[in-house]
């Protein structure tokens, strides 16, 4: 059985995995999805220093500290940005990276520059108290497709984690991207990057909350990673 790691996007936490986690966890396979520094059930440790590093070293060290092997690590969204700089740490206990529709930067990158039109929209949403914390977006307005779910457990994150640069990549690792092609549609340029890459690309109609609204559809993908 294989050992998966899945980090979840902005304003989230690893409760978004649920269903995922259950379906995986009843054919065998050990799933862990935590939530990362400053985010979710751990946003009482929110604090300005907390960035991409912080969330990088969450996962690279939940990975080591757990002494897992051969895993297959998930990311949702910013998520992306995070799996990718902890591959680069811990590439030797990977097996296979996968990106639901979700940021896959280069070295040096940091979200902002895949998705210029970001920061306009993050400027609108820093906290007037402060102003280094950015609340959740209208759930309506960017992710419709989740309408009929409850959102309410979403948290203000750092503006660092989408400011900051990616310390570092590897490519040594085989990875499938997950492209999301129901409007509004964000990563459809990324796509293009992992295929470039030579990445397994998979497209669902979906919206952007895909590992909500077709969880069975993402499992089905996450196992063919194995």
């Amino acid at each position: 059985m294989a050992n998966f790691v899945l980090v979840h996007g902005s304003w989230a936490g690893g409760w978004q995995w649920a269903a995922i986690r259950e379906s995986l966890e009843k054919d065998g396979h050990r799933v862990l999805t935590p939530s990362l520094t400053g985010m979710s059930d751990r946003h009482h440790l929110i604090n300005e220093n907390v960035g991409l590093q912080t969330h990088i070293d969450d996962i690279a060290n939940l990975i080591e500290w757990e002494d897992l092997y051969n895993v297959i690590l998930v990311g949702h969204s910013y998520g992306g940005m995070v799996i990718t700089g902890a591959a680069a740490q811990v590439k030797d206990r990977l097996a296979h990276l996968v990106y639901v529709d979700a940021f896959l930067p280069r070295a040096g990158e940091c979200a902002w520059d895949l998705l210029p039109w970001q920061p306009e929209i993050f400027e609108t949403l820093r906290l007037k108290d402060k102003p280094w914390q950015v609340e959740p977006v209208d759930k309506m307005t960017y992710f419709p497709e989740l309408e009929s779910f409850d959102m309410d457990r979403s948290t203000p994150m750092t503006i660092r984690t989408h400011s900051d640069k990616l310390p570092s990549a590897t490519t040594d690792i085989p990875g499938t991207f997950i492209e999301c092609t129901q409007e509004p549609s964000f990563f459809g340029e990324i796509a293009v990057r992992a295929k470039s890459d030579g990445m397994r690309h998979v497209s669902i109609k979906a919206g952007h909350y895909v590992i909500i609204t077709h969880s069975n559809e993402v499992v089905k993908i996450l196992k063919e990673a194995l």
